[in-house]
């Protein structure tokens, strides 16, 4: 990046601040360094972010669709089949017929992929530790309280255009 004469420094630390007010920007450069710290969290797993959160859906769930994973993941079909795909030749994933629809197959963790999550499980229990650490419990609590509040009134407003409450913890 070229050298910034003061006048230029200060137009562009100007135009930061000015996007820095805007809650959409924050949250959305908090999601990448949360993602880029994950990543750097998986450390030599031959995992990627998606590949490790799709297993730990299959963990608690038990047994899933991957449609299902799309669907609470928010990830697309062709990314969840990609992944899913990776994670069965990597003897991760087992699947099995689904008994209650010819076309869908379950999801579940192998033995390999069990014990490979049970390695990367504690660093992110020490992640998520480091988290309320940083922002004490009661803010965790409201920053908690807040995202459900947001999380509700987008999928609301993504579900009916125009017709989610302004107010959406009402």
């Amino acid at each position: 990046m070229p050298f910034l004469d003061a006048e230029q420094l200060e137009k562009r630390l100007d135009a930061m601040s000015k996007l820095e007010e805007k809650l959409s920007f924050r949250i959305a450069r908090l999601a990448k360094l949360m993602e880029t710290h994950a990543v750097r969290t998986l450390g030599e797993a031959p995992l990627s972010l998606t590949s490790y959160r799709i297993m730990m859906s299959v963990e608690l769930f038990e047994e899933t669709s991957a449609a299902d994973l799309g669907h609470v993941l928010l990830i697309d079909r062709a990314q969840i089949s990609r992944s899913v795909r990776d994670l069965m030749e990597q003897g991760f994933l087992l699947t099995r017929p689904d008994p209650s629809s010819k076309r869908r197959k379950l999801l579940r963790l192998s033995d390999e992929g069990q014990a490979l999550l049970d390695i990367v499980k504690p660093a992110f229990a020490r992640r998520q530790e480091d988290f309320i650490a940083a922002l004490g419990e009661t803010e965790a609590k409201v920053l908690n309280d807040a995202i459900a509040t947001l999380t509700s009134y987008l999928a609301q407003e993504l579900e009916h255009p125009g017709k989610a409450d302004a107010d959406p913890r009402s």
